[in-house]
């Protein structure tokens, strides 16, 4: 039996495919780390890092402060510091569609679960990264996550909502709202249409397909500019997926994230909107999005000028007048 023919054999076993498999995931690993290891080396010797603008300087400069806000009992001058549904107000009154609600209830167990319909979305007003946000479809046994296979009883679902609180992840109150049908199936989530907003300006948006809902790892990017056009191949940390469509009639999502970041009163917003048929809805406003936040030099340091241009505009305005709290628009949409 020839050598090739012996490693084709053994390489399927089982404890030799298992090492084959860990041996890739550190040669993979090893290859970030010298990867970052590079970038470190370029950023010491160069000393750009203290000289130009950054945008993942700035951001992670603001959540820094936002850690001494909390360890210091500071209350969070955030839009977001009054809940989901205080800026879906904010939105509606800016024009921006929100979803439509079915109900709110202070304690999940009041949930109503026999009146909402068979596709539904449950979202805590206070929770970050997918915590406290179900997107449901009932089915004959009780109630199924979109893209899961786990099927949960209105009476789990109140365990699990109650965990996230108890845990501190989500707070009330809870709503029952819209499903967003973006194909009309009812089986998948929409796109995101993630615009990085600075007072006005749209330089980056980021569309983000996610085929399991609160797996990041299952999420795939477009980057695209103000115009629609792709700005970035390949990104360090996540997927990038150039064949994401852009939403149709582009410039009215990107004029809805620009009209609503200078409202909310801050130099820099993620603002979180979809496109639903011919609809623009409003998702959320994230101030301090996580993760690394790298996209290269070139969109760092524009997306930096960004942040500082946005930061003298808004300055000036205070200084000239303006109020620095959220304001509302010219609709009568209630508050809180």
């Amino acid at each position: 039996m020839s050598g090739s023919i012996l490693r084709s054999v053994f390489g399927r076993l089982p404890p030799v495919s298992r090492r084959d498999r860990r041996i890739r995931q550190l040669d993979r690993r090893l290859e970030r780390l010298r990867d970052k290891h590079q970038r470190l080396e370029q950023d010491v010797k160069s000393g750009d890092q203290l000289t130009r603008p950054s945008y993942r300087a700035r951001l992670h400069a603001e959540r820094r402060l936002r850690q001494i806000e909390v360890q210091m009992g500071v209350p969070s001058t955030s839009v977001i510091r009054h809940g989901k549904f205080y800026v879906y107000d904010l939105a509606r009154s800016h024009g921006i569609d929100v979803p439509a609600q079915h109900g709110r209830w202070d304690d999940p167990a009041g949930i109503q679960w026999d009146d909402l319909p068979d596709l539904v979305v449950i979202k805590s007003a206070f929770s970050s990264s997918s915590h406290g946000v179900f997107p449901l479809r009932r089915t004959a046994s009780g109630w199924q996550v979109i893209t899961r296979d786990t099927i949960m009883t209105g009476e789990q679902l109140v365990a699990t909502l109650t965990e996230l609180v108890k845990a501190g992840r989500a707070k009330p109150p809870f709503a029952a709202e819209e499903f967003l049908d973006q194909d009309g199936t009812g089986m998948c989530t929409p796109t995101d249409v993630r615009a990085l907003s600075f007072y006005g300006e749209v330089p980056l948006v980021a569309l983000r397909r996610n085929v399991e809902h609160g797996n990041g790892n299952a999420s795939s990017f477009r980057f695209i500019d103000s115009h629609g056009d792709d700005v970035l191949d390949t990104h360090p940390s996540v997927t990038v997926d150039q064949s994401i469509p852009v939403p149709e009639r582009f410039d009215e999502l990107r004029d809805a994230a620009s009209r609503l970041s200078v409202a909310i009163r801050a130099p820099f917003s993620r603002i979180d909107l979809y496109r639903i048929r011919d609809r623009v809805v409003f998702g959320e406003v994230t101030p301090r999005p996580g993760g690394r936040q790298w996209f290269g030099p070139e969109l760092d340091l524009a997306l930096g000028e960004a942040w500082e241009r946005a930061q003298v505009r808004l300055a000036r305005d205070i200084v000239n007048g303006m109020s620095p709290e959220p304001v509302f628009g010219s609709s009568d949409a209630p508050r809180g």
